[in-house]
């Protein structure tokens, strides 16, 4: 097995933000992005910083707030109201993105564009928003506005370098944050593997049950963990 290629340029553009839209108004452009763009949220990398989730079942980093934690979660389209959704290869529309309303009802769509989005920043702090430019396609939240915002991929300027993911097998481009052994902050830009649920075992025995669950447990780095033990992450 050989890690997925990270293609790494030369950029001299500074990265932007700017207001977010209404879903209702731009629902449709979220197959017509370019295929270049992805979700990643520098609010939740910098709220997980130091976490990783390795579990297929559970891919998604994010963050909960009823247990008040950084979690691992399944892409919440996988299960909505007992329904799984799926988007066809052969399609053009492969990668299956999500978007919450003003009430915060969960819409499920197929994209042309592998996404890599955040419950938490979507349905808890952004519900009824979405970005539809191709120059500032992440919803991210600001906690000192209090506002919704689209900006640039923050892993097309990390320290002058625009990152990009190449590769079938891995198409998403995934930002997060760790910490060096000194507490400074370490950007990271990780190529995912497209958000595809795990077959699951049918069960064997008559009256058996499989227990539906959406979230699993995040691993953080060893400096993360001695970070957030000194009270620095959160």
């Amino acid at each position: 097995w050989q890690p997925p290629l990270l293609y790494a340029i030369p950029l001299s553009l500074p990265a932007m933000a700017v207001a977010c839209s209404s879903i209702v108004a731009a629902l449709f452009v979220i197959a017509t992005l370019a295929a270049s763009v992805d979700g990643s949220s520098v609010f939740l990398a910098e709220l997980c910083r130091g976490g990783t989730c390795t579990d297929p079942k559970f891919p998604i980093l994010d963050f909960d707030t009823e247990r008040g934690e950084c979690i691992c979660r399944a892409h919440p389209c996988w299960n909505s109201a007992g329904i799984e959704h799926k988007c066809s290869a052969s399609s053009g529309f492969p990668y299956l993105h999500f978007t919450y309303s003003p009430d915060r009802q969960l819409s499920c769509t197929c994209s042309s564009v592998p996404q890599y989005d955040s419950l938490h920043v979507s349905r808890d702090h952004c519900p009824g928003e979405m970005c539809d430019g191709a120059q500032f396609p992440v919803l991210d939240w600001n906690p000192q506005t209090q506002k919704c915002f689209c900006r640039a991929h923050p892993c097309w300027n990390v320290n002058g370098t625009k990152h990009a993911c190449n590769s079938p097998r891995f198409p998403i481009l995934h930002y997060r944050e760790d910490v060096r052994p000194d507490g400074s902050v370490e950007p990271k830009c990780d190529c995912v593997a497209k958000l595809e649920k795990p077959e699951t075992p049918t069960p064997r025995m008559r009256g058996s049950k499989v227990e539906a669950l959406d979230q699993g447990t995040c691993t953080f780095s060893t400096t993360a963990l001695w970070s957030r033990g000194r009270g620095a992450a959160m």
